[in-house]
């Protein structure tokens, strides 16, 4: 019982240190996508049930639209602007994209409707402190004396970890989905009921919360099947891929639904083409096909496609994926698979070598002025709700005088210090390191690889994708050292877990 407090203290002092940069910051930190998912859920609330809240605008302005009768042609003015004719499922309803989590945007709405985002930030900051906390007691072996694992408080302050918790986007869950695989696949049959449904939740959350998760989670499965194979060693699989299935049936609810509301599925947006024509073989392709007379709706703005590829996913202006008419965005989407692979049988060594040149990136991108310094973010503040504008405006965020500076200034030595001792711990300790521990160090090496993998060739490189998993290094670390004075015979069991 001693333990289990002294382990719910800790959990509770590193949430409050991981408060510490919200605190700085005097209120949460936006990010532009942060409207959408609220939009997102606030949209179904007003189309399911007709109540509205501050965020209802767009969401008013879309029914509207679609009840009202779409004019039989488009507008001949220089416009690229079309209407979706009136005999079109959905009449003139917008196009809704997926990729923005309406579970994540649910906890957001929920947050906003008991009065503060602040909510969501303490949640994040819990279920964060005690992911970390529960698997530095796995690594270091501290089971029955937690005391020991006041090292890893210090992450909190040495780390961006407490600028992902503060950030209300699903960013947190990225690094906790990888944890949550670790534990579950080395110590699920050692975890007492409670803390398997922490984790087998938590991964569930991750999965829901974001595809990008999905996949990086699916990709970590498929190494840890190969391990298995080529190891023998006994690894808990079964509750990983049930939290792939709850996430993927609930990308197929949302599609459902918005089928049902508008007569269309949701359009995910092209990233992987975006990334293809940014980095050249996917436009030299393009300028070739459609010389050549290929029917790709994307030879008609061939000629106003930004270089950018974030400008080309996101921008309003003509050759945009935004800026185009709702169909032209729906064949733009639904042409991506066969773009794609028409691209890479073109120029299949062109691809692979720019998608590892933008693997190698990303997995070098620490710094957070992204997230810490919203105009760089270019969050639109008038999109805001008055209430929600004025709290966004009294930040330090939102004036750019946040202190990201010491973030950014730590993050290289900090991480490249973590890796060194790492390595030498595992050196040191080569005969009397338990081989669990070592293998949970691998899988969490693997899913920080796997994330840069994700979002460097599938999106453009970004400081965010990467500083979000990359304080799992120090959280290593220093459980490894809270459990150095612990000595295990070499022949302890390579895992705790059960070959499922």
């Amino acid at each position: 019982m001693q333990g289990r407090g002294v382990l719910a203290g800790l959990i509770a002092l590193l949430a409050l240190l991981l408060l510490l940069p919200a605190a700085v910051n005097r209120g949460v930190l936006q990010f532009p996508d942060t409207t959408t998912y609220i939009r997102g859920v606030d949209a179904a609330v007003v189309a399911a049930t007709g109540h509205s809240s501050a965020w209802s605008d767009d969401a008013k302005r879309a029914l509207a639209a679609s009840a009202a009768p779409a004019p039989a042609a488009a507008p001949s003015s220089g416009s690229d602007e079309r209407t979706v004719p009136a005999t079109t499922p959905a009449g003139n309803f917008p196009v809704v994209l997926s990729g923005r989590s309406v579970y994540y945007g649910a906890l957001l709405y929920a947050a906003d409707w008991l009065g503060s985002f602040w909510w969501v930030v303490i949640v994040q900051a819990l279920v964060t402190a005690t992911a970390a906390l529960l698997a530095a007691r796995r690594v270091a072996g501290r089971l029955e004396s937690p005391e020991r694992l006041w090292p890893v408080l210090a992450v909190a302050l040495v780390t961006s970890v407490g600028l992902q918790v503060a950030l209300l986007m699903p960013d947190i869950f990225a690094p906790l989905a990888i944890l949550a695989s670790a534990q579950i696949a080395l110590y699920w049959r050692a975890m007492k009921r409670g803390e398997r449904a922490f984790w087998s939740l938590l991964l569930a959350a991750a999965a829901l919360f974001h595809s990008g998760n999905l996949l990086v989670i699916g990709l970590l499965v498929g190494v840890l099947l190969l391990w298995r194979l080529g190891t023998r060693t006994a690894l808990c699989l079964a509750p990983i891929a049930l939290a792939l299935l709850v996430g993927a049936g609930g990308e197929a609810a949302f599609g459902g639904a918005v089928r049902k509301m508008t007569g269309y599925p949701p359009v995910r947006p092209p990233f992987v083409a975006a990334r293809l024509i940014a980095d050249g073989p996917g436009r030299d392709y393009l300028e070739r096909a459609c010389v050549n007379g290929s029917t790709l709706t994307l030879c008609q703005y061939r000629d106003s496609i930004p270089a950018d590829s974030d400008s080309f996913l996101w921008a309003s202006g003509r050759g945009s994926f935004m800026g185009m008419p709702a169909e032209d965005r729906r064949r733009v989407a639904a042409e991506e698979r066969g773009f794609v692979l028409a691209v890479l049988a073109d120029q299949p060594m062109a691809v692979i070598g720019a998608s590892l040149r933008n693997i190698g990136g990303q997995l070098l991108r620490w710094q957070v002025d992204d997230i810490a310094d919203a105009r760089l973010g270019g969050i639109n503040r008038d999109k805001l709700p008055p209430a929600v504008r004025a709290t966004f405006d009294s930040t330090r965020a939102a004036a750019g005088e946040f202190p990201s500076g010491y973030y950014n200034l730590l993050a290289a030595p900090v991480t490249l210090l973590a890796l060194a001792a790492l390595l030498a711990l595992g050196a040191a300790r080569r005969d009397t390191m338990p081989a669990a521990t070592r293998g949970y160090v691998a899988i969490v090496l693997a899913g920080i690889l796997l994330n840069a993998a994700v979002c460097g060739a599938f999106s453009k490189p970004h400081d965010r994708y990467q500083s979000r998993v990359i304080w799992l290094l120090p959280l290593l670390a220093a459980s490894v050292l809270a459990g150095s004075r612990r000595r295990v015979p070499a022949s302890a069991p390579a895992a705790s877990g059960t070959a499922v």
